[in-house]
């Protein structure tokens, strides 16, 4: 008879369920976001059609960057894009054997 065995799951397994909202201060700094979308359209020469556009793009830009993403768990989508934009670009490339004697000889 065989008996069941007990899979340890890591706790990230579950992060998305338990961590799918904004949190409190992220509403404040979305709130305080229009006053400094304000601030900044006031020297701009808006026209008034526009201004509330302008204004409006700063919460909801916001609204999006601080919401926790769906792929990466515990991670905000600020937080995401910034590690695709420091992440190294280096392209490898095969070197030949010549090249790999030469180095080893240094």
């Amino acid at each position: 008879m065989s008996e069941r065995k007990e899979l340890r799951v890591p706790s990230e397994v579950n992060a998305k369920k338990k961590w799918t909202k904004l949190q409190v201060k992220d509403g404040f700094i979305i709130i305080s976001s229009i006053g400094i979308g304000y601030l900044l359209s006031i020297p701009l020469p808006l026209h008034q059609l526009i201004a509330p556009f302008f204004v409006g793009a700063f919460p909801v830009s916001l609204y999006f960057l601080l919401l926790p993403n769906g792929e990466v768990p515990q991670k905000k989508n600020y937080q995401v894009m910034l590690t695709v934009v420091r992440k190294r670009h280096v392209v490898y490339h095969r070197e030949t054997r010549e090249e790999l004697k030469e180095r080893r000889n240094l």
